[in-house]
């Protein structure tokens, strides 16, 4: 994502109109930029994301046990 979110969105039960307007506005751009992505062929299948995802999961469990000691 190239555009982090300004700021942490209020939950929408008390989110003022003017910040539910900031928060749309965001998720907007965000479906956009994804929109874009996809179309321009920038994702990986499904058993690619498993796989990425499963050594992500292996780094941080290693990382977490290597601070455990």
């Amino acid at each position: 994502m190239s555009q982090p979110a300004p700021q942490h969105f209020p939950a929408p039960a008390v989110e003022t109109v003017s910040e539910r307007e900031v928060r749309l506005a965001w998720e907007r751009a965000r479906l956009a930029e994804a929109d874009a992505d996809l179309a321009a062929g920038r994702y990986i299948s499904g058993e690619e994301a498993d796989a990425w995802l499963a050594q992500e999961m292996a780094e941080a469990q290693a990382a977490f046990e290597r601070e455990g000691d």
